[in-house]
């Protein structure tokens, strides 16, 4: 699992750096990076999502 988190922060970075980018790049690369930046965020919040379902379940078998 850190090896996934290693990748997702990588490419989070460099879609952040070609968007932001001061030089003018072609179009297509820079909603390429727009779309993997968005699904990396999305890929991010569903992953949060999952770790705190598992917390609160683990929270409802220990008060059991």
């Amino acid at each position: 699992m850190n090896i996934l988190r290693k990748i997702r922060q990588g490419l989070r970075d460099a879609a952040q750096v070609i968007i932001m980018a001061p030089i003018k790049l072609p179009a297509k690369v820079v909603a390429v990076a727009r779309y993997v930046a968005l699904a990396i965020g999305l890929l991010e919040a569903l992953d949060s999502g999952k770790e705190e379902d598992k917390g609160q379940r683990e929270g409802e078998q220990d008060g059991s």
